[in-house]
């Protein structure tokens, strides 16, 4: 940590120092100068005249408040210069200022028996485990990562990548390194004990910057803030209304603190994610449903056996002979395929050419025996799915041959595309597929990916391997839905043109 950032820390936590002696400490440092007065000017604080001087500047807004802002600006600085994921660096720092300024509002707002300024410190740091092996050890980072996409809980990710260690067991030891106040350190907890009384300060800022970290977290994450405020609602006299205005409150602030973090904010795309969630609070049955399909896509590719019958998450093939994996492009990565789609979606484009190089995409990036783009035909006897194009191991007349009545929701793809739900089918699943598409799914592992457009389902990926291959990884699953977006996104630009 740099030395202007140790003393303003220790500013913080003694007993009151005077404006001299934090005007001394920022002045040291010409940039942090330069960003603090860029902030005391910016529209966020409308003072009317301009503020030219620290010390003017610790005088109009108060101690505290210019304390709080330099300790806040200098960290960030430190770290990211300190760090090569730049991105994701940015994201973590910014839902951690995010959530300091939402404990500070709610420790002011609801009387808590804790320093505003000391909660701002504390909440600010509660993840800093997190940022430490980010910036510090960015592989073993990116190794936990990958663990808890894959479902494995954080604790349990961070001791096997980390010999035995949590995050937080991290930042409480550099936390003690640094000789950072017990309190900071305390306010790490995962897991604080709740408050024994209303004058428990030390419990009640521990669960004050655990709510408020977690709160933005789970914003962020998409998922529902329930859970927690049924956990920390009664304790911090806070409801989910006011919950999310504290947030959008902090994202209003904290745009104005340092081009960091408004980088941050813009790789979050947090504000558009708290206007969602405010609209789901005042309509709760709205929001039911919301954590229902959230529910759902959480699941990943549900694995249907036979009609109806869902037995398990993931991916699931059944015993057949061992294949080899499939042949994929060598000249061409799956990014490179992303790449080219991407730049096709903005410009000009046919959308016959576009689809045949969505298909090459899946077919020589992802690896796939087959696939068949279908759209689902309305007609006034009927509803259909028929094939439009095709790709890999099936001959010409296979894909218009293609055609699926989608009556009878007992069957795998009408469930699909009902429920607009990713699915994979195991070889020879009983019932799965009515009888004159045994010729096309039998011996086959089959992934079926519902195209929806405005929530309403148009059409459908069918892809299919030979029973035996390797099932498909986390990535070429997350690849596969990646493509299947873009021929939505496809759809819709055609559409806004007409």
């Amino acid at each position: 940590m740099s030395s202007n950032v140790q003393e303003l820390i220790s500013l913080t936590h003694s007993s009151r120092s005077a404006a001299y002696d934090l005007s001394k400490v920022i002045l040291k440092d010409y940039s942090l100068t330069n960003k603090v007065l860029q902030v005391v000017n910016s529209a966020y604080y409308a003072l009317g005249k301009q503020v030219n001087s620290i010390s003017r500047a610790v005088t109009v807004l108060g101690f505290d408040a210019v304390r709080d802002l330099a300790t806040a600006i200098a960290l960030f600085e430190d770290f990211i210069k300190s760090g090569v994921e730049k991105d994701e660096i940015s994201k973590v720092l910014t839902r951690s200022f995010l959530s300091a300024l939402q404990a500070r509002d709610l420790a002011v707002k609801k009387n808590l028996k804790v320093l505003p300024e000391e909660t701002f410190i504390c909440t600010l740091l509660h993840h800093l485990g997190k940022i430490i092996v980010l910036i510090y050890l960015p592989d073993m980072y990116r190794d936990i990562q990958s663990r808890i996409e894959n479902g494995q809980d954080e604790d349990k990710a961070a001791i096997e990548v980390l010999d035995g260690l949590t995050l937080y067991t991290v930042g409480q030891e550099v936390a003690r390194f640094w000789n950072l106040s017990e309190k900071a350190i305390l306010a790490m907890e995962p897991d604080p004990p709740e408050p024994k009384s209303k004058s428990d300060s030390d419990s009640i800022l521990q669960n004050l910057a655990r709510f408020s970290n977690q709160m933005v977290d789970t914003i962020c994450s998409g998922h529902d803030i329930g859970p927690l405020l049924e956990k920390y609602g009664e304790m911090l006299s806070v409801d989910a209304e006011e919950a999310v205005e504290m947030v959008d409150h902090s994202i209003d602030t904290s745009e104005d603190i340092s081009d960091s973090l408004r980088f941050g904010l813009s790789k979050l795309k947090i504000r558009s994610k708290v206007r969602k969630l405010d609209e789901l609070i005042k309509d709760p049955e709205k929001m039911a449903r919301a954590e229902k399909k959230r529910e759902k896509e959480e699941a990943g590719l549900h694995v249907e056996v036979s009609a109806g019958k869902k037995v398990g998450k993931g991916i699931e093939q059944e015993e057949a002979e061992e294949l080899n994996e499939l042949p994929i492009s060598t000249d061409k990565s799956i990014n490179d395929f992303i790449r080219d789609i991407t730049e096709t979606l903005m410009g000009p484009f046919d959308l016959n050419d576009f689809y045949a190089n969505l298909l090459e995409g899946l077919y020589r990036g992802i690896g796939f025996d087959r696939i068949i783009l279908a759209i689902v035909s309305i007609q006034p006897t009927s509803i259909s799915l028929v094939g439009r194009f095709g790709l890999g191991d099936i001959d010409p007349n296979g894909v218009t041959s293609f055609k699926h009545d989608l009556a009878n929701p007992d069957y795998a793809i009408p469930r699909a595309l009902k429920q607009g739900k990713d699915m994979a089918i195991p070889a020879n699943a009983s019932g799965a597929f009515p009888d004159d598409l045994r010729y096309l799914v039998k011996g086959r592992t089959v992934y079926l990916f519902p195209i929806c457009l405005d929530k309403k389902p148009i059409g459908l990926l069918y892809l299919d391997r030979k029973a035996g291959r390797p099932k498909l990884d986390e990535s070429r699953i997350k690849a596969t839905r990646l493509f299947r977006d873009f021929a939505v996104m496809a759809l819709r630009k055609i559409r806004t043109k007409k």
